[in-house]
């Protein structure tokens, strides 16, 4: 608060001191809370209230310029950086074009 001129006196030792502590006191409060909720969550999952969490397998990431199936395609696709043409089909393959 004294850095951004919200009070006139610099904090004192004991100011210091005190938010020090307070922080430290939080610190440990923080990891106790954590603790106890994780003893809490395997006590529930071994009683078999709460599902486990799935494991899923990642097969890539979504922001790869590569992700899931690659097929080409008539229509040009753009993702980020990338671009891809569509592919040529000669007139004729697909049953959708009139002759």
């Amino acid at each position: 608060a004294w850095i951004r001129k919200k009070r006139k006196d610099p904090p004192t030792i004991e100011e210091i001191l005190k938010n020090e502590n307070y922080r430290e006191e939080m610190k440990q409060k923080i990891k106790d809370v954590a603790e106890k909720d994780k003893l809490l969550q395997a006590k529930e999952y071994k009683e078999g209230l709460v599902a486990e969490p799935v494991h899923t397998h990642v097969k890539g990431h979504a922001s790869a310029p590569y992700y899931g199936k690659k097929e080409p395609s008539q229509d040009p696709t753009s993702t980020a950086s990338t671009f891809q043409p569509g592919s040529w089909m000669p007139p004729g393959s697909s049953s959708s074009h009139n002759k």
